[in-house]
């Protein structure tokens, strides 16, 4: 059950849609389950409008001071310069959506 849709993700393959009620899931479980790009669409909601965007297309803040569902400490935003605003005074850091599968999403849970 997903509580704040701002936080919210989606994976789309040929089979079924997966939806998570925080980023950081969605991408521990795309790690887990070896999906990328060419293997599946991923979808993000956008923290402002609480509209879908595809995760390539949208901007991430990533930072502890961001607390979402799950601990993760990530939401995307379609604008770039409100997710830098939000990163600097979260005091973390912007990331594009392919940079995301470097992180090691199970060891980043607080969870």
């Amino acid at each position: 059950m997903i509580d704040d849709f701002h936080y919210s993700a989606e994976i789309v393959t040929k089979r079924k849609v997966h939806k998570f009620d925080d980023i950081g899931c969605m991408l521990a479980y795309a790690q887990s389950n070896d999906l990328s790009l060419d293997k599946a669409h991923f979808w993000v909601m956008d923290f402002d409008s609480a509209t879908w965007i595809k995760g390539e297309e949208a901007y991430f803040a990533l930072s502890q001071g961001i607390h979402t569902p799950m601990g993760y400490g990530i939401i995307a935003f379609k604008d770039l310069i409100k997710t830098k605003e939000t990163a600097d005074k979260t005091k973390g850091e912007v990331k594009e959506f392919k940079s995301l599968f470097n992180i090691d999403w199970k060891q980043r849970h607080e969870h």
